[in-house]
């Protein structure tokens, strides 16, 4: 699957358009000059953790936030909600993060708008399928969207963070699921004879593993090429209750829900909200950041407050540095993705 897909989708270069989807844009008021205003794209945002993200990151009017959803409707009505609750009304962008395309045209758009990133949260994903389906790229939806989407993207969004003042900062969403994650790189489009049934939290496991692998890989070819102002981590939100398992395989969250094994979305949000905006994360690069109250979690706060956030190890699998360079490899071939920003 994998030589067949990379032919197809990495040989062709693609024209873009600019046309559908162009950014809604409302300058907040009694803001800064939007030139000298950071711009943060959030992935994902109309729901969950990225809306969030975005109402708590919007607070503060230094920043610009575009809010990239594939729903133009739903992402407007966030958008409302966040300007309601902030007065800094976010911008609005079409992003598909299951098309390759949709991929390429918002890079495309955002560039001609706004020509710097200096906040990239790769926060959307899907979580365990009860069925296999596949993108428009014909790649395994949880796989192309939770990581080959988010690893062309910030491909094609480098050369606006590199273009960005001062340090810069890249945020993937992953999880402690990443730790059934297994690396297999000859089935990373999930086919097989055992199909699919029961396999889509193992499939999801991957994509969250492929998470840490694309950070860690993206923080060393950073640093080996000798870019110094571009940081790059990922976190794990904790078992957050949000509306991302409505269609899991095996939903076991009405039976955390009654045994207070969930955390708020308020809670999980709190650890990719600072690692994209808070002081103490200025210069740090190449972690994993967990909320520590979940399964294997060491620690809560004072009282059992939930929505403590440390730097953790992960998983051994996630260190394997040939691993993630296999994995740089088969994600530029079938993404197309040159990367000739680094």
């Amino acid at each position: 699957v994998v030589p067949s897909l990379a032919r197809g989708l990495g040989a062709r270069r693609r024209r873009v358009s600019a046309s559908p989807g162009a950014a809604r844009v409302a300058s907040p008021k009694n803001a800064a000059d939007d030139a000298d205003r950071k711009v943060v794209v959030i992935t994902g945002a109309n729901t969950g953790l990225g809306k969030i993200s975005a109402t708590e990151i919007a607070r503060d009017p230094s920043y610009r936030v575009v809010m990239a959803c594939r729903d133009q409707a739903r992402g407007d009505k966030a958008a409302d909600d966040v300007a309601a609750a902030t007065g800094n009304r976010p911008d609005v962008m079409l992003l598909d993060l299951a098309s390759l395309r949709s991929v390429e045209d918002f890079a495309k758009r955002f560039e001609d708008t706004y020509g710097r990133c200096d906040r990239l949260m790769n926060n959307a994903g899907v979580m365990a399928l009860p069925k296999r389906t596949v993108t428009v790229d014909g790649l395994e939806t949880q796989m192309g969207v939770n990581h080959f989407g988010h690893f062309h993207l910030t491909n094609l969004m480098m050369p606006a963070i590199r273009t960005a003042p001062g340090r810069k900062r890249i945020v993937n969403l992953s999880s402690v699921a990443h730790e059934f994650g297994h690396p297999d790189f000859d089935n990373y489009n999930s086919t097989g004879a055992l199909g699919y049934v029961g396999s889509g939290w193992l499939t999801y496991g991957k994509t969250k593993l492929a998470n840490l692998y694309f950070t860690y890989e993206l923080h060393r070819r950073l640093r080996n090429g000798g870019v110094l102002d571009v940081d790059v981590n990922a976190v794990h939100p904790g078992i957050v209750d949000t509306d991302l398992p409505r269609s899991l395989a095996l939903n076991f969250y009405p039976l955390l829900r009654r045994t207070g094994g969930l955390i708020t979305p308020a809670q999980g949000a709190t650890g990719q909200i600072d690692a994209c905006v808070g002081d103490a994360w200025e210069g740090v690069s190449g972690k994993y950041v967990a909320e520590q109250s979940g399964p294997r979690g060491s620690e809560v706060g004072p009282g059992g407050k939930k929505g403590v956030f440390k730097v953790t190890e992960s998983s051994r699998y996630s260190y394997d540095q040939e691993a993630a360079a296999r994995l740089w490899k088969v994600s530029k071939a079938l993404t197309g993705a040159g990367w000739e920003a680094l």
